[in-house]
């Protein structure tokens, strides 16, 4: 915490020998001066007591760490019946490298019980909304996100398994999108025409499931 002093050479009371208090001890000009420079160093003084040294400092990443970001967003997504594999920041320039200071946060969550086909179709959007658009709102130097759907457990025990559903997203497209009201349809219309910021993957499995033609018809 920074200390602060205030000292006046030119003080409305007392005798005043320097030339710079013009007007002199008891004159209107003198009194008037000096309650200008007064006012001036006060709010000089105020205004360098007010910087942001004992304010922390804004939260512009996420952290690159697997058991922080679970301990963030796990007890949403149980409810869901599923949970957090993996995740991390991810440098997107030169290829896809994890890196503390990437702008692209990378998220794969799995069923922690029975999921079916229509299940993963009912999860695309509620495992989106447990992230969006928070990680945007919390994060202002985050510039993209992914959620995927992973297989069952067993069902695939890759260590990087296929998703079974994907949804990539940038902060601008995620911006355009209303994250209380978005139902599936709104998102599968909005991942057309395909581009590089909004991407939706829905494995065959799962769109060939009636469930899915249900929710997007």
């Amino acid at each position: 915490m920074r200390s602060c002093s205030l000292r006046s050479r030119c003080w409305p009371q007392g005798t005043c020998r320097d030339p710079k208090c013009r007007g002199g001890v008891g004159s209107i000009a003198g009194v008037r001066t000096r309650l200008a420079l007064l006012v001036v160093a006060v709010v000089a003084a105020v205004t360098a007591c007010s910087s942001d040294d004992s304010e922390p400092a804004a939260e512009h990443l996420p952290p690159n760490d697997f058991a922080e970001l679970a301990a963030m967003f796990d007890d949403e997504l149980e409810r869901l019946g599923l949970q957090m594999t993996r995740g991390a920041l991810v440098d997107t320039t030169g290829g896809y490298e994890e890196s503390d200071t990437g702008r692209h946060l990378a998220v794969y969550v799995e069923p922690t019980a029975e999921y079916t086909t229509a299940d993963y179709t009912d999860g695309i959007v509620p495992s989106a909304q447990v992230f969006l658009p928070e990680v945007f709102e919390r994060w202002d130097r985050l510039e993209t996100f992914d959620v995927c759907q992973e297989p069952l457990p067993g069902a695939d025990d890759r260590k990087e398994p296929p998703p079974v559903t994907q949804l990539y997203v940038s902060r601008e497209e995620a911006d355009a999108i209303d994250w209380d009201t978005v139902g599936l349809a709104e998102l599968v219309d909005a991942a057309q025409p395909a581009r590089r910021d909004f991407r939706l993957y829905v494995a065959p499995a799962v769109t060939s499931d009636p469930s899915f033609t249900e929710a997007t018809g």
